[in-house]
């Protein structure tokens, strides 16, 4: 059988939870409320997101509940402020609470394509643009730092300028959504970004990608040969994913042969630094789908059944494509489940890979479109969540290999408390995650490619007691009037080993990737991430 062929055994897929639909529904309710109409006024605004909540439940619960609840961020304008209204989905025109934030949350496509609006409305931008001169574009940083006496900040969306022709200057612009004007800056750019006239990266499609909160969440089986599940999965698209800042593709209540391998498994934390702070340090975004070649069938919005392996950026050479949101196929004795996503210039790839044996491989990869800060050495960091319950919650043990051993003479110890790790490939450094009760174990072997942390990237491995609302550190890639370090912070897993006791507990492993890019040597090592496999199943 060849390495594409689309083989058996079939794959069972079925809609969970609330669909796009009720978004819409949401979105139309939420602005037509009595309350927010009352809190809006005749203020010029835009919704810019609707997300669900999960059930306020606590503790795990053998059966997944779907969400029930919404939050809608809007932007009010003319009053320079964000407002939230939360509710229920048993009674989305009932009761609400309306409140406000104090971050700046990250723009939609809609509200980037109104402030190329408002370059237009500039007697020098305006014209170049309308001739095709300059091409604007998503930058990153995504948003224009600004700060007004009172501390507050100005909604100001940063828009990328790219020269088409001889004589147009590349340049990164500020687009003031308060008072409709257009900053510009001595360099070209604003602090963090890069506006040089080189650029590196492929063609940019511009092909529209999704919001945050488009529902999705779908129920995954792949029988065996008998007939019984060998695979099942809670697979959540990236728009609907879970997070400060998302997870790229995100899964729940994974179980191989009908034992519990996972209770959650995502990627809540994605950051990259520059060598030299030639742009950045950014906290980059997980739930914009972007586009990639996927051929087969739509089980249900966001969801694709593909014939033949789906093509991302990284494999098509190309920005653009035929679907945006989770494309699932079989390639040989695999389940492959990806999906592209974007921030700004960025292009990433979540994708896993379920083998027929219990395998699990996680993988992130990475790449970008035309811009210029890429074509600087940097350094991106991915952060896998696996929060393990193997066969059970509780009495799980984490050890961990070294050869030669560190306590001899044995190669494998016990972590009794909360530890942080680095990896060590001249050790065969490796962990598992067993239950102590039944024998039941999977190891977590790095990638040869995943690289070693920096000061930046902090660390590789954090083995941690799972307690309620660690799934992220918290950061936001958006700026915050409260907390002034976003989103140039590094990662803050570390926060969260406060030396809690470990053993025969429920427990969480992070595991962090590190990715060198240097787009002038030879473009290699773009995927990255461990593998999870079954030491005794």
């Amino acid at each position: 059988m060849s390495e594409n062929e689309h083989a058996d055994p079939r794959i069972e897929i079925e809609v969970f939870g609330p669909g796009p639909e009720t978004i819409d529904e949401v979105s139309q309710a939420v602005l037509d409320h009595p309350l927010v109409r009352e809190q809006l006024g005749e203020a010029r605004h835009r919704l810019l997101s609707v997300r669900l909540l999960e059930p306020t439940v606590g503790g795990k619960h053998e059966e997944l509940t779907p969400p029930d609840r919404y939050r809608a961020t809007i932007y009010d304008y003319t009053n320079n402020r964000v407002v939230l209204a939360t509710g229920g989905l048993d009674d989305i025109r009932g009761s609400m609470e309306v409140s406000e934030a104090g971050h700046q949350p990250l723009p939609n496509r809609e509200e980037f394509d109104e402030a190329v609006e408002v370059l237009l409305e500039d007697g020098d931008l305006g014209p170049a643009i309308r001739g095709r001169r300059l091409a604007p574009y998503r930058p990153m940083p995504p948003l224009v730092e600004t700060e007004l006496p009172d501390g507050r900040a100005e909604r100001t969306l940063a828009v990328g300028l790219l020269p088409r022709e001889r004589g147009a200057r590349h340049e990164i612009v500020g687009a003031n959504m308060v008072h409709r004007t257009v900053s510009r800056f001595r360099e070209g750019a604003p602090e963090g970004a890069l506006a040089a006239a080189a650029t590196c990266g492929l063609p940019n499609a511009n092909q529209a990608a999704t919001p945050r909160g488009v529902a999705g969440q779908f129920q995954v089986t792949i029988p065996g040969a008998d007939g019984s599940p060998l695979w099942s999965f809670l697979v959540i698209r990236p728009s609907a994913s879970s997070g400060t800042n998302a997870s790229g593709v995100e899964f729940q209540n994974v179980r191989y042969r009908g034992k519990l391998v996972l209770f959650q498994a995502h990627a809540p934390i994605l950051n990259v630094q520059y060598d030299g702070n030639a742009c950045g340090p950014f906290r980059d975004w997980l739930f914009e789908e972007s586009w990639l070649q996927a051929d087969g069938t739509d089980v249900a919005p966001g969801i694709r059944r593909s014939q033949t392996p789906a093509q991302t950026i990284l494999a098509s050479g190309t920005d653009s494509g035929n679907f945006r949101g989770v494309a699932i196929y079989r390639q040989r004795q695999e389940t492959v489940v990806v999906s592209e996503l974007q921030a700004g210039w960025y292009r990433y790839v979540s994708q896993w890979r379920f083998h027929d044996n219990g395998t699990i491989r996680p993988r992130f990869g990475f790449s970008a479109v035309q811009n210029a800060c890429v074509c600087n050495v940097h350094h991106h960091h991915v952060y896998w969540r696996f929060d393990f319950d193997i066969g059970t919650a509780e009495n799980n043990v984490v050890r961990e290999f070294n050869s030669p051993p560190i306590f001899p003479p044995d190669n494998w110890h016990t972590h009794n408390f909360e530890a942080t790790r680095r990896r060590r490939p001249d050790l065969s450094r490796r962990w598992q995650v067993r239950n102590s009760q039944t024998g039941d174990a999977y190891n977590l072997i790095p990638g040869p490619e995943d690289g070693v942390a920096d000061d930046f990237g902090r660390a590789d491995v954090w083995i941690l007691r799972f307690n309620e609302g660690e799934v992220d550190d918290g950061i936001s890639a958006a700026p915050s009037q409260t907390e002034p370090s976003q989103p140039n912070a590094p990662a803050d897993i570390g926060r969260f080993n406060n030396g809690e006791a470990i053993r025969n507990q429920d427990v969480v492993v992070w595991y962090a990737a590190h990715f060198t890019h240097d787009v002038h040597e030879e473009e290699v090592g773009h995927i990255v991430g461990p593998v999870l496999r079954p030491a005794q199943w």
